[in-house]
């Protein structure tokens, strides 16, 4: 009886250690695929503010003024 007790109580113990263990291991895929999302949309960011400081390095002033005076007139 006291045999089948201890079985039991392993048996119960052994499921919750694994129940937890899951929990534990499935939060820290999903910290890894956030961060990972994260770093991937930044380094995009960065492209995308690297390819427009070029851009603007490129332009001269007065061309900058010329393209908001097409854009954005007062006719319209």
């Amino acid at each position: 009886m006291k045999i089948c007790l201890f079985i039991l109580i392993m048996v119960v113990v052994g499921i919750f250690f694994s129940f937890w263990m899951g929990t534990r291991v499935g939060r820290v895929q999903c910290n890894a695929q956030i961060a990972q999302a994260n770093a991937t949309y930044q380094s995009e960011i960065i492209n995308l503010k690297e390819k427009i400081n070029a851009e603007t390095f490129n332009v001269g002033l007065r061309d900058i003024r010329r393209i908001l005076r097409e854009k954005y007139s007062i006719a319209e």
